[in-house]
C-alpha cells in the first residue's frame, strides 16, 4: 500500500476505533464500517484539511451516500409515538410505569433492527475505501459521468 493508501486507513481506524486489519480497499463506509452523518462530515472534513482534496463533487451528491446529520426529525417521531404505544400497552396490562418502559425499549430495539435490517443504509450508493483513496491521489472528488 502506498502512503496515502495507508495514512487513510489509519484515518478511517481512528475515526471509527476499529483495527486497520479490519479495514481495506473494499470495506464500503457507511455499509461496512458504519459511517454516516456527523461521523462521514467529520471524517471528510479532515480528509480534505489534510491533504487539500476537492471534494465539491462529493458534497453535490451527499445525500446518495450518507444520511443526515444528527438526529432526523422522523426519529424523533417514532421515539414518541413508540413511547406513547408502550405506555397505552402497559396501562391496558396493568404493568404499570416501569413495565411501560421496559415495553417502549423493547419497541426501540425492535424499530432500530428493522431499519438496520432494511434501512436506508442499504439503498445509498457505497463509497469505498478505494475510492476515497483515488481521490486524494487526484486531488479530487470525481464527478459523474
Amino acid at each position: 500500500m502506498e502512503s496515502a493508501a495507508i495514512e487513510v486507513v489509519e484515518m478511517l481506524a481512528k475515526e471509527r476505533g476499529l483495527s486497520q486489519t479490519k479495514i481495506d480497499a473494499s470495506s464500503r463506509l457507511l455499509q461496512d464500517l458504519g459511517m454516516d452523518g456527523d461521523d462521514a462530515v467529520d471524517f471528510f472534513a479532515s480528509l480534505q484539511e489534510r491533504y487539500g482534496t476537492d471534494l465539491t463533487a462529493l458534497h453535490e451528491e451527499w445525500s446518495d451516500h450518507f444520511g443526515p446529520e444528527g438526529f432526523s426529525g422522523w426519529t424523533g417521531l417514532v421515539i414518541i409515538l413508540l413511547a406513547v404505544v408502550g405506555g397505552v400497552v402497559a396501562a391496558l396490562l396493568d404493568f404499570g410505569a416501569v413495565g411501560g418502559i421496559a415495553i417502549t425499549v423493547a419497541l426501540l430495539a425492535l424499530w432500530l433492527w428493522a431499519m438496520k435490517t432494511w434501512g436506508p443504509s442499504e439503498k445509498m450508493q457505497p463509497i469505498t475505501v478505494r475510492q476515497v483513496i483515488a481521490a486524494v491521489e487526484a486531488g479530487s472528488w470525481p464527478r459523474r459521468g
